[in-house]
């Protein structure tokens, strides 16, 4: 019977498997009268009758005292230790020991790790015995249980009866118990794969589903409680022991990742025509001959998703009369080092605000440290290396920053030919206010690092204003990124090529060596 559904039974009822006690009415009168003089076993030991002076025990060579004409004591030393005088023998090899010391030690080992061995085969053969005979146990009450119904007025009546009104025997218990009856009814005719079976079967899931009162659900736990408020430990002291263990195994098998929800990004969504303004962005570059398709989606992203762009921005000419071309390349690096952050922290970053913005400043060095690129190419090559030097590679994915590649030209792209800017502006916008949020957050005396989200902030200011005054430059620098793109993914697929080709290549001169070697 399946052990989940046995829970479920009332504990008048399984009280009738687990109560070996005698009953009241039984007394040990009945037990045959012994003899008034000893009680002789099949070992030889006499038990002398109580209240005399008599030895429990005969020593083995028969003298009574253990002690001869008052000389010392005759008993045998330990044959381990031989210090101490020996008070058991071994059932198995008859040696004399005189404790569990000895009889556990090295020399004694090979006795009592069989005898130790012996002992756990024949638990775990009774215990099977016992399993099974719980279950012929429990099949037969159910059965009895379900003739008394008939006779009583209803499974609630008999559990009354059983187990009183103290118990709190619920309409439910007695609906379970039913089910489970007619169940035992069905098995005991052999018709173990009837439609009937799996309705039974389909209400007691049912019924353990609604009503699971053995484990506190752990929302009921958490509920109420300022969970934010609470420490890694406090929250680990609230799981119980089988949550815990689940936990754990989960943890170690990497069975978690696949609980946690891989994160969309928001850039990757484009209107219908954004493969044609793809195509049209390329078109300038003739090394560039087809499109690929796997970076083009038109999924159904909802509008929420994308950061909403700051309300106020500058004009251009207020933060610079004169503006140097480099500023497109230092865009493209700071949009790599947001969008692979933000991959990494799978798209949420509130509860690691501060390691967020850090990963940023540290993956693009002209926001971080202030470096001005020359082109494209130099601006997204020194960001793939700042991932590698700050720590932020992972060899479980290696195209993590070939995909950043990528997501920069996804957002300035944008999302269709009329708003080509939007997407850079969103991106902007939420760097821009992580950054503000993370110099309020950081103590007033660490002012060099206070100064670093400043200068990084008012950059990503500037870089909006350039934006929405150059949607022109914005649309020839996303061709750019585009075949820059182009470019590593034929060099990488190259390159995965050629390894292949010399993996075989290997394999065919080690196939080749084996066959000289054994016409050798």
């Amino acid at each position: 019977m399946d052990p989940v559904v046995r829970r479920k039974i009332p504990a008048c009822v399984r009280s009738l498997l687990t109560d070996i006690a005698p009953r009241e009415e039984e007394h040990f009168s009945d037990w045959p009268e012994t003899d008034s003089d000893s009680i002789t076993t099949k070992d030889g030991i006499a038990l002398p009758k109580r209240g005399t002076s008599e030895h429990l025990l005969t020593p083995a060579d028969g003298t009574k005292g253990g002690t001869t004409d008052g000389n010392a004591s005759l008993v045998k030393p330990c044959g381990l230790c031989l210090a101490k005088p020996s008070c058991y023998t071994c059932p198995r090899c008859n040696f004399l020991y005189c404790g569990l010391a000895c009889y556990r030690s090295q020399n004694h080992s090979s006795c009592s790790e069989e005898f130790y061995k012996e002992s756990v085969l024949q638990e775990l053969k009774s215990q099977g015995a016992t399993d099974e005979e719980g279950k012929r146990k429990m099949h037969d009450i159910l059965l009895r249980l379900r003739q008394s119904a008939g006779s009583e007025g209803g499974m609630e009546n008999v559990l009354r009866n059983l187990g009183g009104d103290e118990n709190g025997v619920t309409e439910q218990d007695a609906h379970a118990l039913e089910l489970l009856s007619r169940l035992a009814e069905i098995q005991s005719g052999g018709d173990e794969k009837s439609h009937e079976v799996r309705e039974i079967l389909a209400k007691l899931g049912d019924i353990e589903d609604g009503s699971d009162e053995e484990e506190a659900d752990l929302a009921e736990k958490l509920a109420g409680l300022d969970i934010d408020s609470l420490s890694e430990e406090e929250l680990w002291s609230l799981l119980s022991v089988q949550e815990r263990e689940k936990f754990e195994r989960l943890v170690k098998e990497g069975g978690i990742g696949g609980m946690v929800v891989l994160w969309s990004p928001w850039w990757e969504r484009h209107e219908k025509d954004a493969k044609a303004l793809i195509e049209e962005l390329q078109s300038g570059n003739h090394d560039v001959k087809e499109v690929s398709h796997s970076k083009v989606q038109s999924d159904k992203t909802p509008r929420s998703s994308i950061p909403p762009i700051s309300a106020k921005i500058p004009p251009l000419h207020k933060l610079s009369s004169n503006p140097s071309p480099l500023v497109r390349y230092s865009l493209i690096n700071a949009l790599y080092g947001y969008t692979f952050s933000l991959c990494l922290f799978n798209g949420d970053f509130s509860e690691v605000l501060l390691e967020f913005c850090q990963a940023v400043l540290v993956i693009s060095e002209g926001l971080g440290g202030g470096r001005v690129f020359n082109s494209v190419q130099e601006a997204l090559d020194a960001g793939i290396r700042a991932v590698s030097a700050g720590g932020h590679f992972d060899p479980e994915d290696p195209l993590a920053p070939f995909r950043a590649v990528a997501a920069v030209a996804h957002v300035l792209t944008g999302e269709s030919r009329e708003d080509s800017e939007g997407y850079s502006l969103s991106a902007l916008s939420q760097l821009r206010s992580a950054l503000s949020k993370a110099k309020a957050s950081v103590p007033k005396e660490d002012e060099r690092t206070r100064r670093m989200y400043f200068q990084a902030g008012k950059k990503c200011e500037f870089f909006q204003s350039w934006v929405k005054e150059n949607p022109k430059a914005l649309r020839s620098l996303a061709g750019c990124v585009w075949t820059d793109y182009e470019r590593r993914e034929g060099e990488r697929t190259a390159l995965e090529g050629e390894k292949k080709r010399l993996e075989g290549g290997r394999e065919k001169s080690r196939g080749k060596g084996a066959l000289i070697e054994e016409m050798e």
